[in-house]
C-alpha cells in the first residue's frame, strides 16, 4: 500500500508465492511447473482462467455461481472420470482432454 520493497520471504509468508528458488534451480522449478500444468486436465485449467477474468468485478454470490457451473460441467467430462478411477486405483490420472 506505502510502495515499500519486502522482501521474496516475507511474500511466501503471505501466500502471495507458492515457493521460493535460488536462480540456479529456477529453471528446473518452472520445467517441473510446467509439466504439471501439462498433466492436468484441460477443461479445469480453463475453468479456473475463466474464473480468473473479470473477478475484481464480480460479486461474491455471482462468482460462486460460477463455481459450481464450471465443477458440474467438468464433472461431466471424460477426464473427471478418469480422474476418479486413477485416485481410486492409486496412479496418476493419464487426461485425455475429454
Amino acid at each position: 500500500m506505502m510502495s515499500d520493497p519486502i522482501t521474496a520471504e516475507t511474500c511466501l509468508a503471505a501466500g502471495a508465492v507458492d515457493e521460493l528458488h535460488a536462480p540456479e534451480a529456477l529453471a528446473q522449478a518452472a520445467d517441473r511447473l510446467v509439466q504439471r500444468l501439462r498433466n492436468a486436465a484441460p477443461a479445469s485449467l480453463v475453468s479456473i482462467k475463466r474464473l480468473c477474468v473479470g473477478i475484481e468485478s464480480r460479486g461474491v454470490a455471482e462468482h460462486i455461481a460460477m463455481e459450481r457451473e464450471f465443477l458440474e460441467a467438468c464433472a461431466r467430462t471424460t477426464d473427471s472420470k478418469v480422474g476418479v478411477t486413477a485416485f481410486v486405483e492409486r496412479r496418476p490420472p493419464e487426461f485425455v482432454g475429454r
